[in-house]
């Protein structure tokens, strides 16, 4: 993939970006031959063959439905055994794209069956009657619960995926929110989802990520994606970096270690030394040239001792380990480019006074943990900061939630920019698809969700990286954090790879080097490390399936089944 960042789409957005191709010259037939032939070369390559694969396309009444009905002679020309599965039967009303689609399926006498799916996807003992069972059910348009006759055909699905079935979602699983990621009861999960133009939120967004299995991007044509893009605010607006994107810069070979970025991490207190060393370590790990660690003084010898890299200092400490008020002179800012605070600070008076001086001050800050949660009674402070100033907050659910009030991360989507914008900062909203919002409106979304990230100290890790990225003084500053942000998650994925999704903050640590070797495009991996198999699953999130957009073509790709072997 060679494009740096996907334009994501809202459902409006979908609906504008197919009126605009429409009326460019790309007729609705048009565009949804187009993603008929993708459809059918994503069932076949999921497959891995087409000749005599079962396949049950279940059908909607919308153009999803159409998608469907105008696919299934493209499996049956590859030698497929195609049945489409019309809940609602075959006289219901449709766009005239969708209509024509499927009665070109009934004239050339198709196998259609209608009523209740679950009889044709599963027989009596639970198996799977089909290889692969397509959810042609719902569109970008539908929202809120299941309804109908769709609330059997989901759970149909569920049960052919049970019984050993592939399930391919059509454009997003049905039942998933294309705006917000929500995700109905009920609602369908995909091993693949394959969606057409452009990348719609909702597949990245928390719950419906895990919905979608593998994302496929399916291009509609040059006058669809000129409309995505310019819908998507070319930039200004939603997106998500591709492992083109997320490349790191290539380092000066004449830099010094102050030139790479000098950081300040405010961390620790006693009990939770450990934090302040991942803040160091991530920053180190990014890419900053010198890192100290500022910490209580009777957790300094505890951290100087974790990493022979990290510099420290030792400020005044309270009785019970944690910061004294008086830790406010002692801060070292001289010579520091940014500075990350809170992991594992406490709560204490220290905490308060040293984050509001650094948050009063600095130029560049990053403020995480318990620098946020001192704020938890008055989040409106957060926006009093210097006008020039890069502030980035990097709250969780909870922090979130604190931060904007009850509900905010269940309605990120609208609520994480709105905060950015009221705060005049940027924030990290952690999570399946993290958020980064700029204040002046751009917001990108990290293609990932992983399990191994759902761990302690992951957190800490990421303030530490994204104060180098500020550090580095960027002059695009949040497609760097979105940048640093994708690293986290992608040495994650690697880390996941290893382990089965289990494993410690360590794990992703250490995977870090390989991730970033791989974007680089390294041969070779840095001494004593690895960018074997599982970075390369970091490094593929997103596959972008541009092939030509005919239907499929070429001599079938294997012997024969016959219907009713498994």
């Amino acid at each position: 993939m060679t494009v740096p960042a996907l334009p994501l789409l809202d459902a409006a957005g979908a609906r504008a970006a197919d009126a605009a191709a429409i009326a460019a010259g790309d007729g609705a037939d048009v565009l949804m031959a187009r993603a008929a032939g993708h459809l059918a070369r994503t069932v076949v390559a999921t497959a891995g063959r087409a000749y005599g694969l079962r396949v049950a396309l279940v059908v909607g009444r919308g153009d999803n439905g159409g998608d469907g009905w105008a696919a299934a002679p493209l499996l049956a020309a590859r030698g497929a055994h195609v049945t489409v599965v019309a809940p609602d039967g075959v006289d219901t009303t449709g766009s005239p794209a969708a209509t024509a689609a499927r009665a070109r399926w009934l004239a050339a006498a198709g196998t259609v069956r209608t009523g209740p799916a679950g009889p044709h996807l599963v027989d009596g003992d639970g198996r799977s009657r089909v290889d692969v069972a397509v959810d042609c059910l719902l569109g970008t348009g539908a929202a809120g619960p299941l309804r109908g006759s769709t609330v059997e055909a989901a759970a149909a699905l569920a049960a052919a995926r049970a019984g050993g079935a592939t399930v391919v979602a059509c454009d997003l699983p049905s039942g998933v929110d294309a705006d917000t990621g929500a995700a109905a009861d009920g609602a369908v999960v995909a091993d693949v989802t394959v969606t057409f133009g452009a990348l719609k939120r909702g597949l990245l967004l928390a719950p419906g990520v895990a919905h979608t299995g593998a994302v496929h991007v399916a291009g509609l044509g040059v006058r669809f994606a000129a409309a995505a893009g310019e819908v998507a605010g070319g930039g200004a607006g939603w997106s998500a970096l591709t492992a083109a994107g997320a490349r790191p810069d290539v380092p000066d070979p004449l830099t010094e270690k102050r030139r790479r970025g000098v950081v300040l991490v405010v961390a620790g207190s006693t009990g939770s030394a450990g934090a302040a060393v991942l803040a160091g370590r991530g920053a180190l790990a990014a890419g900053a040239g010198l890192v100290t660690v500022a910490v209580p003084d009777p957790v300094r010898a505890e951290v100087a001792a974790a990493h022979p890299a990290l510099m420290t200092v030792g400020l005044p400490a309270d009785v019970d380990g944690a910061l004294h008020p008086d830790a406010v002179h002692a801060l070292p800012l001289d010579g520091v480019d940014a500075v990350v605070a809170g992991p594992g600070l406490g709560h204490g008076a220290g905490t308060a006074a040293v984050v509001t001086h650094l948050r009063r001050t600095c130029r560049r800050l990053v403020l995480d943990a318990d620098a946020l949660n001192v704020h938890r009674d008055d989040p409106a402070a957060l926006a009093d900061h210097p006008d020039d100033a890069t502030l980035v907050l990097t709250p969780h659910a909870r922090e979130l939630d604190r931060l904007g009030g009850d509900g905010t991360y269940a309605d990120r989507s609208t609520q994480v920019p709105a905060l950015a914008a009221r705060l005049g900062a940027h924030v990290v909203a952690k999570g399946p698809g993290t958020l980064v919002a700029a204040p002046d409106g751009p917001v990108h979304v990290t293609p990932f969700a992983e399990a191994a990230l759902a761990t302690a100290g992951s957190g800490d890790l990421l303030a530490g990286m994204l104060g180098a990225t500020l550090a580095g003084r960027p002059a695009a500053v949040t497609t760097a954090l979105a940048r640093t942000v994708w690293w986290h998650a992608a040495a994650g994925r690697a880390a996941g790879a290893r382990g089965a999704g289990r494993g410690d903050v360590t794990d992703v640590l250490a995977a870090l080097p390989g991730v970033l070797a791989g974007l680089a495009g390294a041969t070779a991996p840095p001494h004593g490390t690895s960018a074997g198999p599982s970075a390369r699953v970091a490094l593929a999130p997103l596959l972008a399936v541009d092939a030509p957009t005919g239907p499929p073509t070429g001599p079938p790709t294997g012997p024969p089944r016959k219907e009713g072997r498994r």
